[in-house]
């Protein structure tokens, strides 16, 4: 078999790919998070990663290659919007939430389709691997790896993993200011991390150990791993603005709830798409969706077919007269 070489994030160097098990190759890849449609940033990981998948059903066999690329339907940033849609529509937040999220993944999985892209062996939502986040959370509190506050959030012990910041690699004080994005009370210290968060009576929840409440954003992504793939797997692929905090959280929680088992061999990670210099993203504006793209390219397409229908038109009628 061709020799198969791939750059690790987490070594920093090229590697021969030698998967686990050559019958059961397994790829988890991180998706998007659906709240407004994908801009042509958010193809490039979907593209790169659907070229490895080929490549690696080409090397073992279709039906030898397991790739999963999640959906997170539930997030900030989703409730947000949600609320918005549920007061002008006169619904509950969490029909919002339904609506909007079911409405752009739908949206997403047709741009990425008409990319060319071949679907995932799996495509789970967020909301409904749950059950298995709230069964690793409970994990990490039993083995002290993490810890609930009065106020119903779980946090992460960041101090219990000693190699904690091996995928990143960043000085701390990047590191705890990263972390400081995610607000929380009663921190034990300022790198800890959420793992569940409390929900009002208007915010989208389940019911846990801990209180009513939802997931937060690193777990989410550990248990449909775990529940698809397994505690270790082959390849874990993403953005490279996911390497930190996401990814990093991910190993920490991950690993610690398994016994230290790593929770990837291979860590890959595709650039940014840049705009004059500036990596593309919602927040700055400098955007485009990959359906205004598609849309662009299907006008360009036609008016360039019209145009040589109309040239041949003209063509026929010059020899025929």
């Amino acid at each position: 078999m061709t020799a198969l070489r791939l750059y690790n994030t987490l070594t920093r160097q090229k590697e021969d790919f030698a998967p686990l098990d050559p019958n059961n190759v397994r790829m988890y890849v991180c998706g998007p998070t659906v709240y407004d449609y994908a801009h042509i940033g958010n193809a490039r990981p979907v593209i790169v990663f659907d070229v490895l998948f080929r490549l690696l059903r080409h090397l073992y066999g279709e039906s030898h290659v397991t790739y999963v690329r999640n959906i997170t339907d539930i997030d900030d940033k989703i409730n947000a919007r949600a609320a918005e849609a549920a007061t002008a529509k006169g619904i509950t937040v969490e029909a919002a939430r339904a609506e909007i999220t079911a409405a752009t993944a739908k949206q997403y999985l047709d741009d990425v389709a008409a990319l060319g892209c071949l679907p995932p062996t799996h495509t789970p939502r967020a909301t409904e691997y749950v059950p298995q986040m709230i069964a690793m959370i409970e994990k990490l509190v039993d083995s002290k790896h993490a810890y609930p506050t009065k106020d119903g959030h779980v946090l992460f012990r960041v101090s219990s993993k000693a190699d904690y910041g091996k995928l990143s690699r960043r000085p701390l004080d990047e590191m705890i200011a990263g972390a400081r994005v995610e607000v929380a009370s009663n921190k034990e210290d300022p790198m800890d991390f959420v793992l569940w968060k409390p929900s009002d009576d208007q915010t989208p929840g389940w019911e846990s150990p801990w209180g009513r409440g939802r997931p937060g954003w690193h777990i989410e992504c550990s248990a449909m791993g775990e529940a698809l793939l397994g505690e270790t797997f082959d390849i874990h692929g993403g953005g490279i603005d996911l390497m930190f905090p996401h990814h990093e959280n991910e190993i920490a929680q991950s690993e610690s709830a398994h016994h230290d088992h790593p929770l990837a061999k291979v860590w890959m990670h595709n650039g940014f798409l840049q705009v004059e210099g500036e990596k593309m993203a919602k927040s700055l504006g400098n955007f485009i969706t990959i359906n205004e793209l598609l849309k662009d390219w299907m006008e360009r397409s036609s008016d360039s077919i019209c145009f040589e229908l109309s040239t041949a038109n003209q063509l026929i009628g010059r020899c025929r007269g």
